[in-house]
């Protein structure tokens, strides 16, 4: 069976003397795996369909869950990221979280996801900032969006340290129970988009938090390695 996707290569691995086994994550249906048969060899037509954050049409050939790549019309390459480290690892980060939460079709992640690599890419987006806006995006599109402004419970204004919940999300230290997890001021001010232009040990320190909110409201969360790439 022949199918068009709209999809991202989020992994690549290396298979035999010239084959590639692509992870692609379609706006159409989610994550698939597919081969990408000789492209390896240096005169490969379709080397670059193999490469990851490769974004394009993709034609697939197969039937179950086995696909082979026959074409691909490139769509961007975001090939500027890796001009970049701080960006490159940030866009590593957003590929690795959209393959983990596209077992099916999400497209609102999967439009955020392009959305954070054209910004990293071509508008010079820092890196930390993308990955905040990601995952707040993930969160939002799971149905666990949190407001970094306003408490949940009481509604005020939050002005300094706020707290999580998984329960009542964010909140003041007012109305946090008493297990709720401290969010200090600085990283409640960047996550909500009030004060960008902080210190990288700030945006590292709130893109931390975000993480562990994503794993304990939606059971993932990023390697490890990207927050050791930034210390």
């Amino acid at each position: 069976m022949d199918k068009k996707v709209k999809a991202i290569v989020t992994r690549a691995v290396p298979y035999r003397d010239s084959d590639m086994v692509l992870t692609l994550v379609s706006l159409e249906e989610g994550r698939l795996t597919a081969s990408a048969r000789g492209c390896l060899k240096p005169r490969a037509k379709l080397r670059f369909a193999a490469e990851p954050m490769n974004f394009g049409e993709y034609m697939l050939s197969g039937k179950g869950d086995r696909y082979i790549v026959t074409d691909c019309v490139q769509y961007d390459s975001f090939s500027p990221v890796t001009a970049d480290i701080d960006s490159f690892y940030a866009a590593c980060m957003i590929l690795e979280l959209l393959s983990r939460l596209s077992p099916e079709p999400q497209p609102e992640i999967f439009l955020a996801a392009i959305k954070e690599l054209k910004a990293l890419a071509y508008e010079g987006k820092h890196g930390r900032d993308s990955a905040c806006d990601f995952m707040l995006a993930a969160l939002s599109a799971g149905g666990n969006g949190l407001d970094f402004s306003v408490c949940s419970d009481c509604g005020c204004l939050l002005d300094g340290d706020a707290a999580f919940s998984e329960s009542g999300g964010i909140m003041c230290t007012h109305c946090a129970p008493w297990d709720a997890i401290k969010v200090d001021a600085a990283s409640r001010a960047y996550i909500a988009g009030e004060s960008r232009d902080v210190p990288d040990a700030i945006k590292t320190r709130a893109d931390r938090l975000l993480a562990d909110f994503l794993y304990r409201m939606q059971g993932v969360r990023p390697d490890s390695a990207y927050f050791k790439e930034q210390e």
